[in-house]
């Protein structure tokens, strides 16, 4: 019953630090084989069933995201379009194409279709870009969902679509343009409007408003990504890649270079150091390379081969504070850089980030965390944020981040928590989803061959790779160093969730909600039916910090399990998670079920301080008697007091 209420992150208590002293890094052959293993893995997972039937992959609570995610890592790895498993999952991408209305799913499956290669896709391409770019929020950001639901007619009509002929270059066929917008998705685009929060928001179906809920850095950086693909498919996004520009560029806080999951405000509160979520520093340099990018198109443009090599001046016009223009004051640009020219103001963003993400990892080595750590998830020490770290690694083509060699690293981390079959269990996101990051990793995936080669042209980035830039102590000089006095931050957890599954989506929304909203959602949470709503609960009670918030949804949580089956809620005694563990055994006591007195004895030596202290005051309601053990007890106090328990049991029962 656990592993159908939350995702299994395995069994080993793994801790892996490959940078520690005396520890040996993967050797190429062990990444090939690992590499090879991952695959058969997805192959297995994603080709044909026994008697040639097909394997229907990833249309589960995470929706097409993992489908779409394993077609990318087979491609990423070598795998050839032809190949069964391959085939499978391209078409049920097409097929899942047409009703998907969430932001990682409908970039997952653009970037699939992109990545694929078929011209014939392009109609596919272009209307899911028009989807994401109508759910884009003011701040140049995403949220969970990026469009309404698609009606039906709709779906069926765009199903209906031929790509024209028209003769001209692009896409496998020669014959077929690829970079105009397809008629009828010209229509489709006409059609769809902002889908946004507040007043104002236009009438979904029935009338009524459509919630997207906030946007967030984990959901920006995959849109990110998918609106740069669709580019070269003649989609107009230009004023949404400035918006993600201006969105990185003004949401970093100076101190760490960090961002935070749901934007910062410059000059607002900062995270402790310990307490950032590294991906999310990922996910702003994967938006910024979107504008370095572009000003290196437009440097070219301005500066053909042969021309004048300075670079353009300032734009005319530029306002003081500017940060495009005119850098605030007490961060004037370093010392030209490698390409002959001064970095601007882009270039001081992502120089904070790599100084700020090298000095995080460095703090996550150094404590004895490492990259990739059992039961971590939601992108800190998980395969989440080790592919998010692969992609920047790749784009910005830098071989260290901090001194650290990520890749060295990273594979070493990965190949040695391999299981027997080929899948990786380390994380929340199941073994399909953290295999195919793990494979994405490994083949050292690149998604955005143009975007990689233009950011690649940057001086400064010439300069991170040779090692010549400035040390992290110049870019930021005035990072904590231990965590300090802020203000309580806002109570929001970092959900990224980029499979977008149902349950961590309810779980983010309920971390961002406040005052007696809270409450009403809490409620929800709790009196719902259906295990999806157990496992958002079980997330969000997890996730969030001692204190009144954690301990009503623990309570609830509690109530909740009250309504299970005896069998059931036994099976909870016995799960990986210590909140559901604790949550069973005070549920226990509010069913008022004696049969469960001997389950919760032998949770009485759990390692979680919590759940003993719930068995023991669930075991006090039952009998009226409190024999133990005390908080903090050691393992042998443990045993003394559970033998202590065993005998007055068995004297009840003569």
């Amino acid at each position: 019953m656990t592993s159908k209420l939350v995702r299994a992150t395995g069994l080993l208590a793994l801790f892996l630090i490959a940078s520690a002293p005396g520890a040996t890094g993967a050797t190429p052959k062990e990444i090939e084989k690992s590499l090879k293993g991952g695959t058969d893995a997805i192959k297995a997972r994603y080709g044909r069933a026994a008697g040639g039937a097909p394997v229907v992959g990833g249309e589960n609570s995470y929706g097409i995201g993992p489908t779409a995610l394993a077609g990318l890592a087979l491609l990423e790895a070598g795998i050839p379009g032809d190949d069964p498993a391959v085939k499978n999952i391209t078409a049920q991408v097409r097929e899942a194409s047409y009703t998907q209305t969430n932001t990682y799913q409908v970039s997952l499956c653009l970037m699939y279709l992109d990545r694929y290669g078929d011209s014939s896709d392009v109609p596919l391409i272009q209307m899911l870009a028009f989807r994401l770019l109508i759910g884009q929020s003011s701040a140049g950001g995403w949220g969970y969902q990026c469009c309404p639901e698609v009606p039906p007619a709709d779906v069926e009509r765009l199903k209906g679509l031929k790509q024209q002929q028209l003769v001209a270059g692009g896409g496998k066929d020669k014959d077929k343009d690829t970079t105009k917008i397809h008629p009828e998705i010209e229509k489709y685009a006409q059609t769809l409007r902002p889908a946004q929060n507040g007043p104002g928001a236009p009438p979904g179906p029935g009338g009524a408003p459509i919630a997207l809920g906030i946007d967030d850095n984990s959901n920006t950086q995959f849109a990110a990504l998918a609106v740069w693909l669709s580019r070269k498919h003649g989609v107009p996004v230009e004023k949404a890649l400035e918006a993600i520009e201006k969105r990185f560029m003004g949401s970093q806080d100076a101190r760490t270079g960090y961002w935070q999951y749901v934007g910062l405000s410059p000059g607002g509160g900062v995270a402790p150091v310990m307490m950032m979520s590294p991906v999310m520093y990922c996910a702003g340099l994967v938006g910024m390379a979107t504008g370095i990018a572009r000003r290196e198109e437009r440097n070219q443009k301005l500066n053909p081969p042969g021309g004048p090599k300075a670079d353009a001046p300032p734009k005319p016009g530029g306002k003081p504070g500017d940060p495009f223009y005119n850098p605030p004051a007490g961060t004037a640009p370093p010392p030209k850089a490698g390409g002959g020219r001064p970095a601007d103001a882009r270039d001081l963003v992502v120089q904070r980030a790599f100084a700020g993400l090298g000095l995080v990892l460095a703090d996550h080595l150094r404590s004895g965390k490492g990259l990739l750590i059992n039961g971590a998830s939601h992108g800190i020490g998980d395969m989440y944020f080790l592919w998010s770290l692969e992609r920047v690694g790749v784009i910005y083509d830098v071989d260290k981040i901090g001194g650290i060699d990520w890749y060295d690293v990273g594979s070493t981390a990965i190949v040695r928590s391999q299981s027997p079959d080929g899948t990786w269990t380390v994380g929340g996101y199941g073994a399909d989803v953290n295999t195919s990051f793990a494979v994405l990793f490994l083949c050292k995936s690149n998604l955005a061959r143009d975007l990689s080669t233009k950011v690649q042209k940057n001086p400064t980035s010439t300069e991170m790779r040779a090692g010549s830039g400035p040390s992290a102590s110049e870019v930021l000089p005035n990072r904590p160093t231990s965590p300090v006095n802020v203000p309580p931050p806002p109570p929001v957890l970092n959900l990224p969730n980029p499979t977008g599954d149902k349950t961590i989506g309810m779980a983010a929304e309920l971390m961002k909600t406040t005052g007696t909203d809270y409450a009403t959602k809490l409620k929800e949470l709790r009196d719902t039916k259906g295990s999806e709503y157990t496992r958002a609960l079980l997330t969000a009670t997890t996730a969030l910090e001692l204190g009144e918030r954690k301990a009503a949804a623990r309570e609830a949580l509690a109530e909740r399990l009250a309504r299970m089956t005896p069998a059931t809620l036994r099976a909870m005694l016995k799960a990986n998670e210590a909140e559901l563990r604790r949550a069973a055994a005070l549920a226990c006591a509010m069913k008022d079920d004696r049969d469960h007195i001997p389950d919760l004895i032998e949770l009485l030596t759990d390692a979680d301080d919590a759940v003993v202290r719930a068995a023991r005051a669930a075991l006090k309601s039952f009998t009226n008697r409190d024999l133990g053990p005390v908080t903090g007890a050691t393992t042998d106090q443990k045993a003394a007091t559970v033998a202590a328990w065993r005998a007055w049991l068995a004297a009840q029962k003569k």
